[in-house]
């Protein structure tokens, strides 16, 4: 039976939105002995921290939870991003604009300034509204739970996907079900690289059951074992065989797994936080051309107003809709 010494997390925000990137979030973490793909499962890391999962805990603490939690219209994003930032000043992962944030935290990121100038030019300031100061102070203790139970910060990190991007990928592909898939195996691929035997935990993605097929396709060189397919778990197997080492890779979908999996929470923390930082540089470059202009959040009802407000300007300004309009 398998053993796997890392844990990878991955989980999206802003698949719904007319308006602004799809973003990938994903953080991995080092075990302090390797489990097996069940054990995985079975394995709380919010336990074995001694991490809040609940907003209330934060006063005693950082804490790891649903994004949908932590952040709301009406709560603002400072919440969101404190707890976010603890975890980026453990990595020493500070920034002082929004340019320098995305490079550290978005390797995987096909940078298209001269196609998409509304994330980065110019940068705005960074963070909103938590310090830099606080925020390593808050990171202390999570250094010493990490560091007492023999846990490492293996990646920490988002994949952003912008508006021209996701409009190929939905033009080759058919449906954004197949475009996030394709988006979420990049993610594996690049931590996998570096971390031969990896356990992968996923939210699931809709109401699907099957990713067998999917799997083998975007990982030609793996075969693909099934372990367990129903509608709230489905369960793979990947082995590169005859290579050093023989690489392997566990992959769970899992129905509602921000609420099992620490890592997933976090990784759904990550992608939300850039989300919204995306969309606070989107609407602050057009509120320069136009100061009038009411901000939006890029979902379909209020991102239909903001495009009837901006047709006029983003004429003058040369923006096609390819550029800056999700195709459904």
């Amino acid at each position: 039976m398998a053993h796997y010494q890392h844990i990878l997390g991955i989980d999206e925000a802003g698949l719904g939105p007319i308006l602004g990137p799809l973003t990938i979030g994903y953080s991995a973490f080092s075990l302090p002995a390797p489990l097996t793909g069940d054990a995985v499962l079975k394995l709380d890391l919010w336990q074995a921290l001694g991490l809040g999962r609940e907003p209330k805990d934060r006063a005693k603490g950082p804490v790891v939870c649903d994004s949908k939690t932590l952040y709301s219209p009406a709560r603002g994003v400072k919440p969101l991003e404190e707890e976010v930032l603890c975890w980026l000043a453990l990595r020493g992962l500070e920034a002082g604009d929004f340019a320098a944030f995305w490079n550290a935290l978005c390797p995987l990121a096909r940078e298209k300034r001269g196609l998409y100038d509304w994330y980065f030019d110019p940068p705005e300031r960074f963070p909103l509204e938590a310090d830099w100061a606080r925020m390593r102070l808050r990171a202390q203790p999570l250094a010493r739970a990490l560091d007492q139970a023999g846990v490492g910060l293996a990646a920490l990190g988002v994949l952003p996907v912008f508006e021209g991007e996701l409009n190929t990928a939905l033009r080759r592909l058919g449906n954004k079900s197949r475009a996030e898939f394709e988006c979420i195996t990049r993610v594996i691929g690049h931590v996998w690289r570096d971390h031969s035997n990896l356990a992968v935990l996923c939210d699931r993605q809709g109401g699907r059951e099957r990713y067998g097929r999917a799997l083998a396709n975007e990982f030609p060189e793996a075969t693909v074992r099934v372990l367990h397919e129903s509608p709230k778990l489905s369960t793979y197997e990947l082995t590169v065989e005859g290579v050093s080492g023989q690489p392997r890779l566990f992959v769970a979908f899992k129905e509602k797994g921000e609420g099992d999996h620490l890592p997933i929470a976090l990784a759904s923390m990550m992608a939300k936080y850039l989300r919204e930082l995306s969309m606070h540089q989107f609407n602050a470059w057009f509120h320069k051309h136009d100061p009038a202009l009411k901000p939006t959040a890029g979902y379909y009802t209020d991102g239909k107003r903001w495009l009837d407000d901006t047709a006029g300007l983003r004429r003058a300004i040369g923006i096609e809709d390819g550029r800056i309009v999700r195709q459904k």
